[in-house]
């Protein structure tokens, strides 16, 4: 897996607040930009959910599907 950066993986901040010492302590983001790396940090949660329950055992559609509408019949 490729660790480089892209030009599109890269941040957009609108302007930086600062201290009264010069040090940046927030950042505004346009509100595209924010709805962009929300979407990217879902997408990396998924990968790793994926990842996390890769060795678990396959299961059978079917046997799940049973399985299932076994428990909702109470």
């Amino acid at each position: 897996m490729s660790t480089a950066l892209k030009q599109k993986d890269v941040i957009n901040v609108k302007q930086y607040v600062t201290d009264k010492k010069g040090h940046k302590v927030a950042a505004i983001l346009d509100i595209k930009e924010l709805a962009r790396i929300t979407d990217l940090l879902e997408d990396l949660s998924d990968l790793k959910t994926i990842e996390d329950r890769v060795s678990e055992p396959s299961e059978d559609y079917e046997a799940y599907s049973r399985k299932r509408k076994s428990r909702l019949h109470i």
